[in-house]
Order: structure tokens, then C-alpha cells, then sequence
């Protein structure tokens, strides 16, 4: 709430304007506008969808092998990460002379387009039919012949098979190779032109360079988004020797072993008129196996029985059907009530 000031304070104030001890203006910060563009979902792809790069590179490892062993050179796959982009910004990737292929998904008629660099179709088909230099047979320029283009269909039909096996856990589909397409229009109209599709790269090196790219409608994998946003492998493989480290660390961790011999249940009352000598009753026999909890849980079973002096329990029921013959465990003398816990020798 404003208060009136008293001419002491006014004469005060005029003062120390005059002598610049208060700005007479503030200073108004300078505006800046950023350009966002509401219909991008840019976020939603990579903050919500990260299975994806697992998927791409499950691809490309299958793709991979299957290229390198149609056409018997040494031919390594690199996926780049997926973005999104409309389908209209498509039509400068497809434009001649790139080679278009539509590949059907088998999941409500969605269909997805692969993009070949020019040459690399020609070049793949020449080392498939076994020119050992594929490259220069293909620069003359020449249109693929009905056997090539039989032939590119079978190595296009392993991208398919691959895309079909990585996204399996996700999002089952059974991809073909549908059609070769001349006219970019006709392969634009995969999906509704206000759509998007992701668009992922997969860089073809060794003997044989270049890239084929891949778009999938966005509508054909929107029913899996949220299998997708649990995330995946972000890599093929590992290395042996980490593999190994973590596998003996595992092995060498210590476990809690007990056996339970048996259960009761008493009042309070009852409890309390307990002395030295009397014998409780448990719920169990001397001719049934006792339960072993690992880690508080049950896994496994035995007998109970003396071993060298030691109580001890003989295994009957392993972790695993066919577990070696394991020795008697011995048990240390415990304190009457408590439950023994195992130590294995």
C-alpha cells in the first residue's frame, strides 16, 4: 500500500537524485524471442522413445552381417540417431538419382520407405553377382536390370527381416519389400502428409560406401510408445572382459545361507510360563527336508543330519536340476531358539 511521504523525506529524496545516489530510470531488460515450433516432436523422440537407438543398432549388426555375407566383402553398418521430420521435408531425399524401396510393415498397412545413395544400389548388386570391384562397375551409370533388381529385393529383404527382429519386443511387425518407386511423390505417400516419420541413417563403409536411409510413419509406431520409453541396449554386444569382471565379482559375492528348522506359535501366557526343559513342538518331522533361504528367500532343500561332530543338512534339492553332488554343510552349535545359519566348506 502507497504512503504519502513528509517533507523531511521529500526534501531527502529530491537530494539524493540531484546528487545520483538514485537512478531517476530503471533500465528495462532487453526482450529476446525464441523461435519454438509447436508442431516438432523433436522431444517426445528423444526424451520418451530411448529404445530407439538400441533398435537401430540391432539393425545395423544384422544388416551388417547379412551384407558382408551376400556380397563377400568386409561391409560394416553404422546407425546415426533417429530424428523427426515431416514428410514433406522427404522429397529432397528422394529425388533421382537415389534408389527408393517401400517396405510394408504388416501392422494396419503402414509402410516405410529406404532411401540408397546414389551408386550404392548398383554397387551392392555388383558385388552380390561377384564383381570384385564393385565401385567402378557402377559409375557408368546404367539402370539396374530385371536381375538387378531381383537381386537388390533379396538384400533390401534383409533390412527388412532385420527391422522385423529388432523391433520384435516392442512392436511385432513382419516387414517385406513391397515395390521399387521412380516417382518421390508416390513414395511421400506412405503416410498423410501432415505426418512425421522417423528417420534414421545407416552409414555403409568398407569396399562399399554410402548410406540407406530409412523412414517409418510416426502413426505406425505411436501404439508402442510406451514399451519404447523403457529404454534398451544402447550398444551390441560387450566387451568379453567386461563381461567377465562382472561375472566374478557376481560369483564371489557372499550370500546369507540359513535353514529353518522348524516353526511354532504360542501365547503370551504360554511364553511366559516357559523354564529350562521344556520342549516345543515344531511343525515339522525328522523325515522331511528342512527349507534353505538364500537371501531370506527359499531355494533350496535338505535333510538335517550329523557331520563330523557338527549339526549339518544334506542337500536334496538343488538351485538348478542338474547340480553337482554337493557335501554335507556344517552348522556351528547355536544358542537354544536361534535359527543356524550355514557355512559351506
Amino acid at each position: 500500500m502507497a504512503t504519502n511521504l513528509n517533507p523531511e523525506e521529500v526534501d531527502a529524496l529530491m537530494d539524493a537524485i540531484r546528487e545520483g545516489r538514485v537512478p531517476t530510470e530503471t533500465p528495462s531488460p532487453s526482450a529476446q524471442a525464441t523461435a519454438y515450433d509447436l508442431t516438432s516432436r523433436d522431444r517426445v523422440l528423444r526424451g520418451q522413445m530411448p529404445a530407439l537407438d538400441s533398435i537401430h543398432e540391432r539393425i545395423a549388426a544384422a544388416l551388417a552381417t547379412g551384407l558382408s555375407g551376400r556380397t563377400r566383402l568386409p561391409l560394416r553398418v553404422e546407425p546415426s540417431p533417429g530424428t523427426l521430420v515431416p514428410l514433406a521435408d522427404l522429397t529432397l531425399l528422394l529425388a533421382p538419382p537415389a534408389t527408393l524401396c517401400i517396405i510394408s510393415l504388416g501392422v494396419g498397412g503402414a509402410e516405410a520407405v529406404a532411401i540408397l545413395d546414389p551408386g550404392l544400389a548398383e554397387s551392392l548388386v555388383a558385388a552380390a553377382l561377384g564383381d570384385r570391384n564393385p565401385v567402378e562397375g557402377a559409375k557408368d551409370g546404367a539402370e539396374l536390370t530385371p536381375v538387378g533388381r531381383m537381386v537388390l529385393r533379396k538384400l533390401l529383404g534383409i533390412l527388412a527381416t532385420a527391422m522385423g527382429q529388432a523391433w520384435q519386443p516392442y512392436l511385432p511387425m513382419t516387414p517385406e519389400v513391397a515395390r521399387f518407386e521412380a516417382d518421390p511423390r508416390l513414395a511421400v505417400s506412405i503416410a498423410p502428409g501432415g505426418d512425421v516419420a522417423v528417420l534414421t541413417s545407416f552409414g555403409v563403409t568398407g569396399p562399399i560406401t554410402g548410406r540407406i536411409q530409412l523412414a517409418i510413419p510416426y502413426t505406425a509406431i505411436q501404439s508402442a510408445k510406451r514399451l519404447l520409453g523403457r529404454g534398451g541396449l544402447t550398444r551390441i554386444g560387450v566387451d568379453p572382459r567386461v563381461r567377465d569382471a562382472i561375472a566374478h565379482e557376481l560369483t564371489a559375492s557372499r550370500v546369507e545361507l540359513r535353514a529353518i528348522l522348524g516353526r511354532t506359535s504360542l501365547t503370551l501366557s504360554r511364553l511366559l510360563e516357559l523354564s529350562p526343559g521344556d520342549v516345543l513342538a515344531l511343525d515339522t518331522d525328522e523325515s522331511s527336508p528342512l527349507p534353505l533361504l538364500v537371501e531370506g528367500r527359499e531355494k533350496l532343500a535338505g535333510m538335517p543330519q550329523v557331520s563330523h561332530g557338527s549339526l549339518a543338512v544334506k542337500l536334496e534339492r538343488g538351485l538348478r536340476p542338474a547340480l553337482a553332488a554337493v557335501p554335507a554343510v556344517a552348522i556351528p552349535p547355536l544358542p537354544a531358539g536361534a535359527a543356524p545359519a550355514l557355512e559351506t566348506k
